[in-house]
């Protein structure tokens, strides 16, 4: 017979108040040091007798609320209007409990932010330091002065705890795939930007593709803003290079480059997948409903965020030293790439 392990449920003040007969609010003055003159020793000296046996412990992060400690987390990251770092937030917020707030700090315009904003979001009375997708370093001469986890910065950053995406083996699948499908003549369109998590799945990309056969075969079709709009405007005057090219597949790397690219294909009669293959990563919510359906890499963007706040309440609430991970990826394949036409 096959053994369940099943975990035991973390003792409560209310537990350790009821066993002991008194108030919750006793409990909280015995074991935040309070009670001196305050508690009848008998009844301290049963409230810890029963603290014992349930292995009962604090909550730091709630405990550090009652005595004025910060329990306000601060979040910087590049574009909450983005859908991915929407999802993150969402990943985010389901960590916090009753017990943390949290303040978000980001750039105007859309930007990536740099070490004046990380300033900002230090400058307030904060218990730790939320860095989704930085950049190159962004601290400077200013050293922290709380926890901080930073989330998706592949290779950057190592004297912090880091949460980073899959991108090796998101890259792997998406280069296998298309290989499969016979393309050998592929395009990368992308964002210009120095951000390393961009140009880690374009180089991870690249080098399995050329493994399996295939390459890039045109420059890198970039733009400076990372909306549907831009790309619409950018893949409509190059439609034609493409084909002329013999380029049989385009990867985006993100989503909402890859809406634009439909778009554009869509009003000009060019077929997705026959005339041309079309992958991303991401995949976001819309990209299932995309006509045709999208094929992309889901990073899992909540699970990025959700694994973030978890480790930073573990350093808050001295409960284990959190390790850096890395979120699993994997490839959703849908009706926007096809095999090559002889």
């Amino acid at each position: 017979m096959k053994a369940t392990a099943r975990r035991r449920r973390r003792a409560t003040a209310q537990d350790v108040a009821r066993i002991a007969n008194c108030s919750v609010a006793t409990v909280s003055m015995i074991v935040n040091g309070k009670s001196a003159g305050r508690v009848n020793p008998k009844t301290e000296e049963r409230v810890w007798e029963v603290v014992r046996q349930l292995d009962y412990r604090v909550n730091s992060t709630a405990s550090a609320l009652a005595r004025g400690i910060p329990n306000t987390v601060a979040m910087v990251c590049p574009d909450p209007t983005n859908p991915f770092f929407a999802l993150v937030l969402d990943g985010v917020m389901s960590g916090l409990g009753d017990d943390l707030m949290l303040n978000l700090t980001t750039p105007s315009g859309g930007e990536d932010y740099t070490s004046l904003t990380v300033q900002r979001a230090m400058a307030g009375d904060i218990a730790g330091l939320l860095l989704a997708s930085p950049g190159q370093m962004l601290f400077g001469d200013v050293a922290p002065t709380c926890p901080v986890i930073v989330l998706d910065a592949e290779g950057q950053y190592t004297n912090f705890v880091t949460i980073n995406l899959d991108i090796a083996s998101a890259a792997h699948d998406l280069a296998a795939h298309l290989v499969d499908l016979g393309h050998r003549r592929v395009a990368y369109f992308g964002l210009e930007r120095d951000k390393e998590t961009l140009l880690h799945r374009r180089d991870e990309l690249h080098s399995d593709l050329v493994v399996g056969g295939a390459d890039f075969v045109v420059p890198d079709i970039m733009v400076k803003q990372l909306s549907v709009e831009a790309a619409h405007e950018a893949i409509a005057a190059r439609l034609e290079m493409l084909a002329n090219m013999g380029v049989t597949a385009v990867v985006c790397g993100d989503d909402l480059l890859a809406y634009g690219f439909i778009a554009a294909a869509n009003e000009r009669n060019v077929a997705i997948p026959d005339d041309i293959s079309i992958a991303s990563f991401n995949n976001l919510p819309y990209s299932a409903m995309m006509s045709p359906g999208l094929t992309s890499v889901d990073l899992s963007a909540r699970e990025l965020g959700a694994r973030a706040i978890a480790a930073l309440r573990a350093l808050l609430e001295h409960q284990s030293e959190p390790v850096s991970s890395v979120v699993p990826s994997r490839l959703v394949v849908r009706q926007s790439t096809g095999a090559v036409r002889d």
